[in-house]
């Protein structure tokens, strides 16, 4: 008998506690946002046969759409127009660097966390993305000659159309002003595809690295 009374007794209080979870998600306004965003990033890539490489600054700018329907996790897709490549040191015997810029149409989705009560809150959020090539431009110094080797360098080479892919991270803070959210963070990009395929040039492997900061203003079109 005892043990049907503790029974009932833990029941009880599971669906009691299952009831509390499902009020707060409830009672919690779901926010659907639209907005633009702008951002700037250090690119490299990581390059075998090593390279001495230097950074390259690259602009973004598109939209993003935002959803929260729970207290604190949310889901963020952003199109935007973004600029990548990388710089080489060809040493003392040339003046200029070698540059290799490229343009994508970018799609990101995000996972994010978003803590606190108040106005500003800190935010954590990780995700894919996509990039399909816009256009190619590279900037070789004067007076260099690519070596004729087999397979053959990248210099003075189109690079063939590979959409690419990886993985961004960031963290940040969402600051919310009634119906407008300003939310600015920190990224981190790792490529997972190489932008040169292997086999076509000297370049084994060839993948984008990245480092930046991003500010975007949303609107929210729906807070119930």
């Amino acid at each position: 008998m005892y043990n049907a009374l503790l029974v009932l007794l833990c029941c009880s209080f599971a669906l009691t506690a299952q009831q509390t979870v499902v009020d707060t998600v409830a009672a919690f306004p779901k926010r659907l946002e639209v907005g633009v965003g702008f951002g700037v990033m250090q690119h490299d890539i990581d390059l075998t046969p090593n390279r001495s490489t230097e950074v390259l600054q690259g602009n973004n700018f598109g939209v993003a759409l935002r959803y929260f329907d729970h207290k604190f996790v949310g889901f963020q897709a952003e199109l935007s127009y973004s600029e990548a490549g990388w710089q080489e040191d060809f040493g003392e015997d040339f003046s200029e660097l070698y540059s290799r810029r490229f343009s994508y149409a970018e799609f990101l989705i995000l996972t994010q966390f978003s803590f606190g009560q108040g106005a500003v809150q800190p935010l954590i959020q990780a995700g894919p993305y996509l990039a399909a090539p816009l256009s190619d431009d590279e900037t070789l110094p004067a007076g260099f000659t690519p070596a004729e080797t087999i397979p053959p360098p990248y210099y003075g080479t189109d690079i063939s159309f590979r959409l690419n892919y990886g993985l961004q991270i960031g963290a940040g803070l969402n600051v919310q002003l009634g119906a407008l959210t300003l939310q600015v963070d920190g990224r981190y990009l790792i490529g997972f595809s190489d932008l040169i395929k292997g086999g076509e040039t000297i370049a084994l492997t060839s993948r984008r690295t990245g480092i930046g900061g991003h500010v975007a203003v949303f609107y929210a079109l729906q807070n119930e």
